[in-house]
């Protein structure tokens, strides 16, 4: 058995350490070349709203109304404050925390025993997930919930270890990084809920050793209640459906698929499909590691664990969504399966066939960022308001008279028109044409008869249903129609009285 390298000042183990710098570098560098790139989505538009309530009570009240807890949305609060509000200071928290992410693998995969070299493959292998690459540069909660979980299995890797070393700061690991993800994505319940489950089964169900996972957990619940019994049970209350609602076999497989790819339409038919491919071994590799883990007496309490984080929870959480739908499951929800796995599939990178096919997947990973760099907007309202102020403006100088709307189909807590109020003075070197305004809590204008009245009507919107009224009464009421696509579900929609 590969034993874990112990912390020296060897050559051997100074290589290691700039090895690892250099690993992180890399991954840095187009992280934040995507952040300060690609425009921001409606969801991050979503985190914002929440992240600039200020603190207290108006902070709590209106995050109530959503289906989220606060941390996520304190993080980005206090890094607009410190950075200002440019997409890379709003993305920074999930580029930090992702990176940090990154170094823990490495160090998840010594802890089990890997050599420097396959703890190194473990963390490439994270680093070039395109699903860990895209969500990492978003100002969301998915990359952060993926660290807290991370951070807690390796601290029961820790307590799972017969001679208790470093016991007591594993401990504190787990209670900090439970409470913390439970402040951060409800889908840490999920998560722990799996881990104390495995810990146990790992254990044998022994008391003595059950206590060490048991006690942390119960006191990163009690660090829950404040939230839990105020406005978690409130969100509990509303019925507000989850953001994810992908069901059925075929979500559950490509839940494992986007551990390690993503976006992969990017690259088109049939070529995507060698990506696919490339995640496919990578998983095999998973599976490979877990084996060799579980056949292992001595780490065999640790492979449970891990292989329950990497493959059991996401079957586990579809299960509970299928019953529950209110429960919610995509596959971002389970980010925190990707580490689990590279870990794994590392590990099983054993001899020169399986070697050739983990590299053979970081190259098939950074290639795929590669497109996602050439590709920087899945939902680009930046480039769908710089053309339509352009078009506004075109307008304007035939002697024309246009309007403006920016409208997006989301849950109605959020405000109308964000997006173009975040981007219009960025791209407009004079004061931007104002948008119409909308009905609070709905998804048309509050008077028609400035529309109705203008030559043009210009529409930024995301996702809006054609049968919506705003859209049907513009079709009737002008007979030319141009729709021009910004990506997933971002259209500019113009209407004018003659083509």
């Amino acid at each position: 058995m590969e034993q874990p390298d112990a912390i020296d000042t060897s050559p051997a183990a100074r290589s290691a350490w700039l090895l690892a710098l250099g690993l992180l570098a890399i991954a840095a560098l187009p992280r934040v070349w995507y952040a300060l790139t690609k425009s921001l989505v409606l969801d991050e538009f979503h985190s914002t709203y929440h992240a600039f309530a200020g603190a207290g009570a108006a902070f709590l009240t209106q995050l109530a109304q959503d289906n989220h807890p606060p941390l996520s949305f304190l993080l980005i609060g206090t890094a607009s404050e410190a950075l200002g509000t440019s997409e890379l200071a709003l993305r920074s928290p999930a580029l930090v925390l992702g990176l940090v992410e990154i170094a823990l693998v490495a160090r998840l995969a010594a802890q089990l025993g890997a050599s420097r070299g396959r703890a190194l493959l473990a963390a490439a292998l994270l680093a070039t997930s395109a699903m860990h690459f895209d969500y990492g540069t978003q100002a969301r909660m998915y990359v952060p919930h993926a660290l807290m979980i991370t951070a807690c299995l390796s601290a029961i890797v820790t307590l799972l270890r017969e001679d208790g070393e470093g016991r007591r700061g594993a401990a504190l690991c787990l209670a900090i990084g439970a409470a913390a993800a439970l402040h951060t994505h409800y889908y840490a319940f999920q998560y722990l809920v799996v881990l104390a489950a495995a810990g146990a089964v790992a254990v044998g169900l022994a008391p003595g050793r059950v206590a060490r996972i048991a006690w942390p957990l119960i006191a990163a619940l009690a660090a829950f209640l404040p939230w839990g019994l105020t406005g978690f049970r409130t969100q509990l209350g509303h019925g507000l459906p989850p953001g994810g609602d992908d069901l059925g076999p075929a979500a559950l497989a490509e839940t494992y698929v986007h551990l390690f790819t993503h976006n992969v339409s990017f690259a088109g038919s049939p070529a995507k499909w060698i990506f696919v491919a490339g995640a496919g071994a990578a998983l095999l590799l998973a599976a490979r590691g877990a084996w060799l883990l579980l056949a292992d007496r001595e780490r065999r309490a640790q492979g449970i664990v891990v292989s329950a984080v990497a493959f059991g929870v996401p079957a586990a959480a579809w299960l509970l969504a299928t019953a529950s739908p209110r429960a919610g499951f995509t596959w971002h929800y389970c980010m925190p399966s990707a580490a689990a796995a590279s870990v794994l599939a590392g590990l099983g990178a054993r001899g020169g066939l399986a070697v050739a096919a983990a590299g053979a997947q970081v190259a098939l990973g950074t290639a795929l960022i590669g497109l996602h760099l050439a590709h920087p907007a899945t939902e680009d309202f930046r480039g769908a308001i710089r053309h339509a102020l352009t078009r506004h403006g075109a307008a304007e100088t035939e002697g024309l008279v246009p309007e403006l709307v920016a409208v997006e189909w989301q849950p109605a807590l959020f405000p109308q028109g964000r997006p173009y109020d975040y981007y219009a003075g960025r791209l407009m070197k004079v004061e931007a044409p104002p948008r119409a305004p909308m009905v609070e809590g709905g998804f048309d204008v509050k008077d028609m008869t400035p529309l109705l009245a203008a030559d043009r009507v210009i529409v930024v919107t995301r996702s809006l249903p054609p049968d919506q009224p705003l859209r049907a009464r513009l079709r009737e009421a002008f007979p030319s129609r141009t729709v021009t696509n910004f990506g997933y579900g971002v259209d500019v929609i113009e209407y004018a009285r003659q083509p």
